[in-house]
C-alpha cells in the first residue's frame, strides 16, 4: 500500500489561500483587463489554478499559452472547462524555459513573485520569455519588481535560530544554527520592527535583466538591537497600479523576507548600517552583509526557506 502523501492537500490550501486574497487576485484582474487588447496572444508562465489565464481570456485574447510544471495543471484545465474558457485556454506541462509556443505573445503574465520578490527565480524566467516567447515590445505582467527594506529588531526570530546554540542531551547541534543563520527565513514584519527608514535595495523591469545586487546605508532611528534585514516587494503591474506586502502586510497570501546575522548587536539614534545584498539570477542563492557581519545560502546548502514546497507557482 503506498504511503500518505499530503501534496494535493498542500497544493489546494496553497492556492486556495492566494485566490482568496483579494488584493492580490483583484490587482490582476485590473493590471489584465488594463493590459491585454482584443486579439492578443497571451503567456501565462506559472498558471497555478489557472486564474489569470481566465481573466486574460475575458479581457479578449485570442488565444493563452498556460504554462505550468506541477500536477496542479490537469485541475486548472478542469477549472477552465467548467468556465467555458477551453476554447481559449491552451495548457503546456513543463517549465516555461524548457517549452516552445507555436507563436509569439504580446503579453506575458505570472505570479511568481516571491515573498522578498525574486525568490522564485523571477529574473531568469522573464528575460528567457522576452527573448524566446514574446514579440519585441511585448508587454509583461508584471512589469518591474524591486527589492525593499530596512534594518530589524526581530527577538522572537532570533531565539528561533539560537534553539540549538545549547548541548541537546550533550550533544552537539549547532550547525543546525549555522544552517538557520544562513538562509532567508519567511515571517510577517511589524512596522514597529524597523530600525531605519525602508529604501530599495535593487530591481528594475522585468525581462531586462538589470543589477542583482544592491547596498545602502540605514541611519537608526530609535534604540535597539539589529537581528537582520527584513525584506519585501514592490512590483508595477502597470504604469499606474503596483503591489506590495510591505508592512502592514496587505496581502496576506505573501509574507515577507528576514536575512538574520549571526550575532545580533545594539545600535543607538545616529547609527549607521550599510546592508549589501546579491542574489543569483534563479533566486536560489543570497549573500548579505548588514555591518562587519557577512552571511549566504551558499554556506546554508539548503534552499531558501520554504523554497520546496512549491514556492508561489511552478513554472
Amino acid at each position: 500500500m503506498a504511503g500518505y502523501d499530503d501534496s494535493a492537500v498542500n497544493a489546494y490550501d496553497f492556492h486556495h489561500s492566494m485566490l482568496a486574497d483579494r488584493h492580490r487576485t483583484e490587482s490582476f484582474l485590473r493590471a489584465i483587463l488594463a493590459t491585454v487588447r482584443a486579439g492578443d496572444v497571451v503567456v501565462d508562465i506559472g498558471c497555478g489554478s489557472g486564474v489569470l489565464s481566465m481573466f486574460a481570456a475575458m479581457a479578449g485574447a485570442r488565444i493563452v499559452y498556460a504554462i505550468e510544471r506541477e500536477p496542479i495543471i490537469d485541475v486548472a484545465r478542469e477549472v477552465v472547462n467548467a468556465n467555458g474558457m477551453g476554447d481559449k485556454v491552451t495548457f503546456i506541462a513543463g517549465s516555461s524555459v524548457d517549452v516552445e509556443l507555436p507563436e509569439l505573445a504580446d503579453v506575458v503574465i505570472s505570479e511568481t513573485i516571491g515573498n522578498v520578490g525574486f525568490d522564485e527565480g523571477l529574473l531568469a524566467w522573464a528575460a528567457d520569455a522576452r527573448e524566446r516567447l514574446a514579440v519585441p515590445g511585448a508587454r509583461f505582467i508584471p512589469s518591474d519588481v524591486a527589492l525593499h527594506g530596512s534594518i530589524v529588531e526581530m527577538p522572537f526570530e532570533s531565539r528561533s535560530i539560537d534553539r540549538f546554540t545549547e548541548p541537546l542531551l550533550s550533544l552537539d547541534f549547532g550547525a543546525l544554527r549555522r544552517l538557520a543563520v544562513n538562509n532567508v527565513m519567511w515571517t510577517e514584519l511589524s512596522p514597529v520592527s524597523l530600525l531605519a527608514e525602508p529604501t530599495r535595495l535593487f530591481g528594475g523591469k522585468v525581462g531586462l535583466v538589470g543589477g542583482l545586487s544592491g547596498s545602502a546605508r540605514f541611519g537608526v532611528r530609535r534604540r535597539g538591537r539589529i537581528h537582520g534585514f527584513g525584506g519585501w516587494f514592490t512590483a508595477g503591474l502597470t504604469d499606474s497600479l503596483t503591489i506590495s506586502n510591505a508592512p502592514p502586510n496587505l496581502v496576506p497570501s505573501w509574507d515577507q523576507g528576514f536575512f538574520p546575522v549571526a550575532t545580533p548587536f545594539d545600535v543607538v539614534p545616529g547609527d549607521t548600517v550599510e546592508v549589501v545584498i546579491t542574489m543569483s539570477m534563479d533566486g536560489a542563492t543570497w549573500t548579505w552583509t548588514i555591518g562587519d557581519q557577512a552571511m549566504s545560502t551558499d554556506h546554508g546548502k539548503i534552499p531558501l526557506n520554504g523554497a520546496d514546497d512549491g514556492n508561489e507557482r511552478g513554472h
